[in-house]
């Protein structure tokens, strides 16, 4: 492991102590089966807490989703083949800007829709931080116990997150706009998405720390950067399979049957999933980082000691 990452971190040296203690032994696949299977109801009900906190941003999907279809269900599109009346000139592009105007207005929306609905990971990750550590939960308490201790940090993350978002829904947004060079548009996507990516993964480091240690918000933010950083190829692996549930709602095909499926599994366990993998490999670098920087400093404690 590196020395300056270990020099550029701090600790919450008491609770990661209490993390040591109670650290399951196996490995981490072995811990993820346990406790995302062993404990299906347990994930299920977490599930089902958060997806209230979501409501929110599903009102203005759906809504922007139905504003959508109205827009293309009354443009007279036909009016510029000289059947329709009245006649409209340039109806495509005003169907465009009514769209893109959507689209924008559904994206602004959600910036308060995503901050509410990160208030519910924090009772998310509270309840699955004390399942991968082997305790049983009760899982209301546990859950808003989670939720009043760290909603104004879970809050901040989300208003950011929103933010990121809001930046990469402009960039597709403008896609369409012959203004602009197809180049600048590929760009514009493809920084805008590593950018939220990143933010994402940050986040989350800053959500498993808040979760566990008692640390400022700024200390966190800096150990998750660093974090995001110095486990790149590990980050992006476990990034990918977090996005499972995502994928399965993006192919699952034109099947209803199947259709009804993947929407009720990841209604059930999707955010409890990302929530679980997340939880367990964060506390695996945490255990293996914060114990080298606190093993680091023993020596020069003991040195102080003998100096005075």
């Amino acid at each position: 492991m590196a020395k300056n990452l270990i020099d550029r971190l701090s600790v919450d040296e008491s609770n990661h102590e209490y993390l040591m203690k109670n650290y399951q032994e196996g490995g981490r696949f072995k811990l993820f089966s346990n406790v995302f299977f062993g404990k299906m109801g347990v994930m299920s009900k977490t599930n089902w807490l958060m997806l209230l906190f979501c409501l929110p941003a599903f009102a203005v999907i759906f809504y922007t989703a139905y504003r959508a279809f109205d827009y293309s269900v009354y443009t007279p599109f036909s009016s510029n083949f000289g059947l329709g009346y009245p006649v409209v000139n340039d109806a495509e592009e005003i169907y465009a800007g009514l769209m893109f105007q959507n689209n924008m207005f559904r994206a602004l929306l959600l910036i308060p829709c995503i901050v509410i609905g990160c208030i519910g990971l924090a009772g998310a990750f509270n309840v699955i931080k004390y399942e991968s550590l082997g305790f049983s939960v009760k899982l209301g308490k546990t859950f808003f116990k989670g939720v009043k201790n760290n909603m104004v940090t879970y809050m901040w993350l989300g208003f950011i997150n929103a933010l990121i978002f809001f930046v990469f829904e402009l960039s597709l947004n403008f896609f369409g706009n012959p203004e602009l060079a197809l180049a600048v548009k590929i760009i514009a996507i493809v920084l805008s998405a590593i950018l939220m990516a990143f933010v994402v993964v940050v986040s989350l480091y800053v959500m498993t720390q808040a979760a566990l240690y008692d640390m400022p918000l700024v200390k966190m933010i800096k150990n998750a950067f660093w974090l995001t950083v110095s486990f790149f190829l590990q980050n992006l692996i476990i990034f990918i399979l977090s996005l499972v549930p995502v994928v399965l709602l993006m192919v699952m095909g034109s099947s209803y049957f199947l259709q009804l499926i993947v929407i009720m599994v990841c209604a059930m366990l999707g955010f409890s999933y990302i929530v679980c993998i997340w939880t367990i490999f964060s506390h695996y670098v945490y255990g293996m980082v914060f114990t080298a920087c606190i093993e680091k400093d023993k020596p020069q404690k003991k040195n102080r000691r003998r100096a005075k």
